[in-house]
């Protein structure tokens, strides 16, 4: 999979699928929400090298673009998709991003920075919010499926 963005301080696939590691993820329902949040991320002190704001077609058109996949990763990806965990996440990242939602992405590669960061989101009230661990994706705020 080829490299997709240098925002990324850490590596941003896993088993060749898009993986953000240490990253939290959050959908709002436009553009400029997300970029309004990202605005309060940085006024609570958060770097502004650590917070992006992107729209849905750079989230799934180039992000989580699968396009361009060697062999070795489609056949990764193929085991992703039989375990059924990140596929879902950017299946659902596709229809929110299909109905104008924005993206927002926090650096959050500590206990401390990852707590203050779902703190506020607790706050803006995202239509979603995960954070990449290296143990897996945690749900931080996710609607019922059938809402998706």
């Amino acid at each position: 999979m080829r490299s997709h963005w240098d925002f990324f301080k850490e590596s941003d696939t896993s088993m060749g699928v898009f993986y953000p590691l240490h990253y939290v993820l959050a959908a709002f329902e436009t553009d400029a929400r997300a970029h309004e949040v990202r605005m309060q991320f940085l006024a609570a002190g958060f770097a502004a090298d650590n917070v992006a704001a992107v729209d849905g077609p750079f989230l799934v058109g180039t992000l989580e673009s699968l396009e361009g996949s060697g062999l070795v990763e489609r056949a990764k990806q193929a085991v992703v998709r039989f375990v059924g965990t990140e596929m879902g996440y950017i299946e659902d990242d596709r229809k929110t991003a299909a109905r104008g939602a924005g993206f927002l992405f926090v650096y959050t590669p500590d206990e401390d920075s990852t707590q203050r960061a779902i703190e506020l989101l607790r706050r803006t009230h995202p239509i979603y919010a995960r954070r990449y661990n290296a143990a897996g994706i945690h749900r931080i705020s996710y609607p019922r499926q059938s809402v998706l």
